[in-house]
């Protein structure tokens, strides 16, 4: 029996094989708007809203957030919501990223 090299190009037939439809990714520049509000208990929270993009860059984003700003936070709803006033360092991080950055409410 003739051993053929992996490389080489089979026909099958099945047919032409349709290749897997990748999720474009997000755009380099995103619109973000950065707010602080109050959550039960009085406590504050920063959410970042306006994310377009797959969840997988979303949650790759929160992660470096998350860690410059030394806190804790999650994603709910397509927003990044991180544990107390953090608008301004924030705003700093994501505009050092080249994002455009909105504050939003007070």
């Amino acid at each position: 029996m003739k051993s053929f090299p992996k490389d080489r190009l089979v026909f099958s037939t099945k047919g032409i094989q349709e290749e897997e439809v990748k999720e474009p990714s997000s755009p380099p520049r995103q619109n973000l708007r950065v707010l602080r509000r109050k959550i039960a208990g009085g406590k504050e929270v920063t959410e970042i809203t306006g994310f377009v993009g797959p969840l997988a860059e979303l949650e790759a984003l929160a992660k470096r957030l998350r860690q410059m700003c030394a806190t804790g936070g999650s994603i709910a709803e397509g927003k990044i919501i991180l544990q107390g006033n953090q608008v301004d360092r924030i705003i700093c991080i994501l505009t050092k990223e080249g994002h455009i950055v909105k504050r939003s409410g007070g």
